[in-house]
């Protein structure tokens, strides 16, 4: 299952879990592939977390409180001497243990979804989006005839690379700006740094040039499968001759493996 959502402001989260956002949001499963439409505006951060760690605190909070009772209870009953260090101790105990709970939360969540935040990358990723809801549409009329029950592992897998090729793109911008404003700012023309600063915007430029057109390439393969499933599906009501048929129909085969073989290239 894969979860796409878009929010009022313009961002898009694609995600392995359900991200369970605030607010209202209007839901629609395309085979596996479920789109979130949040109505509200739900905050700069309601995707920075995982949907857990909020949990996670109530019972930590709540093991704290418990210890400290039983403490101040202990104190009173038998000697401060004996029950500080304990509830000292278990203090330090339920401590650590959050922590890594929120760690391994924290680290599935990083792991298992992408955070899409400029216009230029909720663009991109909307096309591609697009063009996947066209084929998972489409597919029931035409799964007999191409002999493949469903597209979706092939679609949502190369929906989740997408995203994550076009988060790195980001990263990988922002690190050009920020190298760009060091290298023509304020920094001496003499100063020892230049050189190295040219070096590396030149390198971050080519990697950037470089995923731009692995990226766009993906997003090819989903939009030549979608306009093969879009022209059958305009023409089925209409029989046409076998061969015609038969031709298309090798068309929508043939860009399902590009898909596919991209898809799998990625996994490798």
């Amino acid at each position: 299952m894969l979860y796409v959502v878009f929010d009022d402001t313009g961002r898009c989260l694609v995600s392995r879990d359900d991200p369970a956002p605030p607010g209202r949001a209007e839901r629609a499963d395309y085979d596996g592939v479920v789109a979130v439409r949040l109505t509200g505006t739900p905050g700069e951060d309601w995707a920075r977390d995982a949907p857990d760690l909020q949990g996670t605190r109530l019972l930590t909070g709540s093991l704290l409180a418990i210890v400290v009772g039983a403490t101040l209870t202990a104190s009173a009953l038998v000697t401060p001497w004996v029950a500080l260090p304990a509830g000292a101790a278990a203090t330090v105990y339920v401590g650590r243990r959050h922590n890594a709970a929120v760690a391994r939360l924290e680290r599935r969540w990083a792991n298992r979804h992408r955070m899409l935040a400029t216009r230029a990358e909720v663009a991109r990723f909307r096309r591609a989006f697009d063009a996947a809801r066209t084929v998972l549409v489409a597919w029931p009329l035409l799964a007999e005839l191409v002999r493949i029950p469903s597209p979706r592992a092939e679609v949502s897998a190369s929906l989740w690379t997408l995203a994550g090729l076009l988060h790195d793109h980001a990263d990988l911008a922002e690190q050009y700006a920020g190298l760009s404003d060091a290298r023509y700012g304020a920094l001496p023309p003499d100063a020892r740094v230049r050189a190295g600063l040219e070096d590396r915007l030149t390198r971050i430029d080519a990697a950037q040039r470089a995923l731009s057109a692995e990226i766009d390439r993906r997003i090819e393969s989903l939009t030549n499968l979608a306009s093969r499933c879009a022209a059958f599906e305009r023409t089925e009501a209409a029989p046409d001759e076998i061969r015609d048929l038969a031709e298309r129909t090798a068309a929508i085969v043939s860009a399902y493996r590009e898909l596919n073989g991209a898809t799998q290239q990625q996994a490798g």
